[in-house]
């Protein structure tokens, strides 16, 4: 061996080590992002109403899934000129992390229109997800797309959807669902989809069926009654839960190489609270408690999954002294003291079974039906029920949960995931 050659190779096994030694330097130094970020959006998650959701399911000794997220905080969720928020600005502060007004939608009190993190991590190269228990043009998932000071202007917010870009798959209730759709639109709001090369499926066999592995856009439109309020029913294409949906979205997102974001929002529960309506309203956060442990389980150990409250409505509470054993109706009834087991501050509800005059059969008061055990009164009762004062609160696992400690405000949970996409 020439000494020339000799030095060659020995400059070459230099400049190998170097660069190996280099990599391993900056894999171990440099912040690796997570795959899978997940966030999982809906209202009354407090401690008062898991409390009651777990009692409910199985009494004092059952426990819930999202129990077993390591890190959590209480977040303020104040709009910027009320101290209770509604849907648009709750959504908002999650959405686009700025504080806006009392039914503002991504619009800042200076009228800058605000960027949300589905369309945020689109610029990463991320794919993107969109999952709701309601109709999409309801202001708690529009939050993700659209831009609008009136959110109740369902038309609006179904163009505004139309004329965005496509997020890889999008699931919710179906956009001409609504009175308002079918009878004002001259067409349809969805027309622009059709020349935009989206997959437009109206079943769960479809989106079961739907090739994951194609770069199609997806927009499931579901009927609502199709929707399946028990936590179980996995593979149920008759009535899907949510959690079906979820391993739906993941299975058609986790294919690009740069990672997927994912937004699941519920607006299904604060639907029942302002119903008064506790059953359901414990129903609906089993089933969503159910669908964070199926993201946990299809995304991996190494997602980062954060649970969001939003805002607090009806301000429920659950009263008197439940055996340990006691679940299902038995918390839902009249208590052993005779006093109704749930209460709400404000909403509905219903009065104290009457006394009625039974010496007169003809009388009006005696067809009235009364509510019997299951009675749920109102400190104050209203048409439905309102936001009430409540920090919700914020769970997660994952690189970057370990930020959920202490007390936040609703809009660090945007801060905390934009710096992990």
């Amino acid at each position: 061996m020439t000494m020339k050659l000799r030095n060659r190779l020995i400059a070459l096994v230099c400049l190998i080590l170097f660069l190996g030694l280099g990599a391993a330097l900056f894999l171990s130094n440099s912040a690796r992002k997570p795959f899978a970020v997940i966030l999982f959006v809906s209202d009354n998650i407090t401690p008062a109403n898991l409390t009651a959701t777990r009692l409910f399911s199985g009494g004092g000794d059952a426990r819930l899934q999202l129990e077993d997220l390591p890190h959590s905080a209480l977040c303020r969720n104040a709009a910027n000129d009320f101290s209770i928020p509604e849907s648009s600005s709750a959504s908002t502060a999650i959405a686009a992390g700025k504080r806006v007004n009392r039914g503002s939608l991504c619009i800042d009190p200076s009228g800058a229109k605000l960027p949300s993190l589905l369309e945020i991590a689109a610029t990463k190269g991320r794919s993107t997800g969109l999952i709701t228990t309601g109709a999409l043009t309801e202001p708690t998932a529009a939050a993700y797309y659209a831009k609008s000071a009136t959110p109740d202007d369902q038309i609006d917010l179904a163009r505004q959807f139309a004329h965005h870009t496509p997020f890889d798959i999008v699931i919710g209730g179906d956009l001409a669902s609504t009175n308002t759709l079918a009878t004002n639109s001259v067409e349809s709001p969805l027309e622009p989809l059709k020349t935009s090369g989206v997959a437009l499926l109206k079943s769960m066999s479809d989106l079961e069926n739907q090739p994951f592995w194609q770069n199609t856009p997806v927009l499931g439109l579901l009927p609502a009654t199709q929707f399946t309020l028990t936590p179980s029913g996995e593979g149920d294409t008759n009535a899907p839960s949510l959690s079906d949906l979820v391993r739906i979205a993941i299975r058609h997102l986790q294919s690009n190489r740069h990672g997927y974001f994912l937004v699941v929002d519920d607006p299904s529960i604060g639907k029942a609270a302002g119903a008064n309506d506790g059953e359901a309203m414990f129903k609906r956060i089993l089933s969503f408690d159910q669908a964070v442990a199926t993201a946990r389980r299809y995304a991996g150990e190494n997602a980062l999954i954060i649970v969001a409250g939003r805002e607090t409505i009806g301000g429920l509470q659950l009263n008197g002294y439940p055996f340990l054993g006691d679940k299902g109706v038995a918390i839902l009834a009249i208590n052993a003291e005779g006093t109704p087991s749930l209460c709400w501050a404000t909403g509905p509800g219903f009065a104290l079974e009457k006394k009625v005059d039974n010496t007169d059969k003809n009388s009006k008061q005696n067809k009235i039906p009364s509510p019997g055990i299951l009675s749920q009164p109102s400190a104050c009762p209203l048409p439905q029920g309102l936001g009430v004062a409540s920090d919700v609160l914020a769970l997660g696992v994952g690189q970057g949960s370990e930020k959920l400690q202490g007390f936040l405000n609703l809009t660090d949970i945007h801060h905390l995931i934009n710096d992990e996409l």
